[in-house]
């Protein structure tokens, strides 16, 4: 999520919306960067609104403490992208088509906001009960709409699977880590995703087992 490096009182003139979505994500994107370097617990609120170069009140004024604010990242990096899933998930196409549709948007998501998502499942455990509990809902029911797919393949005569859950799990686990190794492979992310669609494609479908 990559915003201009540029001083936040710079864009002060901006109409209130404006300037507050703004400094939204210059406080995301330098939080992310010193949460990355320090860890959640080693980075202060203090330390947060002198990389972003505002006062320590100002920055209070859009989070109430440094959980609220990757929370809310949280919310605003994975709230579209759950929303297209589950749009692709329920489309008319076979569950081969939309299996690899999933497939291919997931890892270029996850690639895109691969610094993001390194601090989110290092640091997830400094969420509230009730932000755990709302992101533990949304993980469930992506996978049952994993699960969903691979059980209509196999209705289908597409897809040949012991145990659709299991299947989903190791997808899913596969899709998760795209982002950590994904720079170290010279390809790119769209060249990334086609070779991990093939990949689970081939091992979902029908054939001699």
């Amino acid at each position: 999520m990559a915003v201009p490096g540029i001083p936040i009182k710079e864009i002060e003139a901006q109409d209130d919306s404006s300037r507050m979505e703004f400094v939204r994500n210059v406080i995301f994107e330098r939080a992310v960067d010193l949460f990355l370097e320090k860890g959640f617990r080693g980075t202060s609120m203090n330390q947060i609104a002198q990389a972003c170069g505002v006062s320590k009140p100002a920055l209070y004024h859009y989070f109430r403490n440094k959980s609220h604010l990757l929370e809310t990242l949280y919310d605003l990096v994975t709230r579209e992208f759950f929303e297209n899933m589950e749009r692709l998930a329920r489309t008319s196409g076979s569950p081969l088509e939309r299996m690899r549709k999933l497939v291919l948007t997931q890892t270029e998501y996850n690639i895109a906001n691969g610094k993001f998502l390194t601090v989110f499942w290092r640091e997830r455990r400094e969420f509230d009960e009730d932000s755990r509990q709302n992101l533990a809902r949304k993980e469930r029911a992506f996978e049952v709409l994993i699960v969903g797919i691979i059980d209509e393949g196999g209705e289908a005569g597409e897809f040949t699977v012991r145990d659709s859950h299991v299947a989903a799990m190791g997808i899913l686990g596969m899709l998760s880590t795209a982002h950590r190794w994904a720079p170290y492979v010279g390809a790119s992310a769209d060249e990334i995703a086609v070779s991990l669609s093939d990949l689970i494609i081939n091992g979902l479908r029908a054939g001699d087992r």
